[in-house]
């Protein structure tokens, strides 16, 4: 038996998987750590099994966050949802968190749909079989962050959260009519007018709220006044 001690920030870890648990928490210290001579020494010797995961992931995953997201799993095969610094009970708690700074978007939330985290947690934790219509729409999310990244983001951030409302200026909405309204008024238009193109927290929410195909077209037409402004 090998007695260890793992010590990250005058934070001391006695077992792996305690380690794990609390990767997320210290993901800077924690990524020098586990690529350093002296950790991968010992564990060779505690865990060959996790030493071969673990090389292996550090030579597939290229990205120091999606390495780390990984290799907490390792340690730690079966546990909350956790990605620097956040951790998550549930799909709804990473849906709502999304939705609570929209129309601001947090780089390491994105990392999710980015790196397909999302999708591996599900599968590694059998949620691909539990809720199988979320999780083929989280992999469709994936191939449409490629050509549009936040919209398909606060799209996640819908889905997960089981809602159709947005909060803007502070304000829930959940009627399209009620939300355009305050928006063309005068203390709002400005704003929103400069920012509407740029906001697919908004876009995302057209379309969840089943205007999708409006928005395409209105999209298609300001490309179009734009080209012809080109021309001119």
């Amino acid at each position: 038996m090998i007695n260890y001690k793992i010590v990250i920030q005058d934070q001391v870890f006695t077992s792996l998987i305690e380690f794990g648990r609390n990767m997320y928490l210290y993901p800077e210290a924690c990524e020098s750590l586990i690529v350093s001579n002296k950790f991968l020494k010992l564990l060779s010797k505690i865990d060959r099994k996790k030493f071969d995961q673990l090389i292996k992931i550090n030579h597939e995953v290229r990205d120091i966050n999606a390495f780390l997201f990984h290799a907490q799993y390792v340690f730690c095969p079966h546990m909350e949802l956790k990605h620097h610094g956040y951790s998550f009970k549930s799909l709804k708690e990473l849906g709502d968190k999304i939705l609570s700074y929209g129309p601001t978007v947090d780089i390491y939330l994105k990392d999710f749909l980015k790196f397909h985290l999302l999708s591996k947690y599900m599968v590694d934790q059998g949620l691909n079989e539990q809720k199988p219509n979320v999780y083929q729409r989280v992999l469709e999310l994936e191939i449409m962050f490629k050509e549009n990244e936040n919209k398909a983001y606060f799209l996640l951030g819908f889905l997960l959260a089981e809602c159709d409302t947005i909060i803007y200026m502070k304000k829930p909405y959940d009627d399209v009519e009620e939300f355009f309204k305050d928006m063309i008024s005068n203390y709002h238009i400005i704003n929103f007018a400069s920012n509407l193109d740029n906001n697919q927290y908004v876009y995302a929410w057209l379309e969840v709220k089943g205007y999708g195909q409006k928005v395409l077209k209105y999209q298609s037409l300001i490309e179009t006044i734009e080209s012809m402004e080109v021309k001119l």
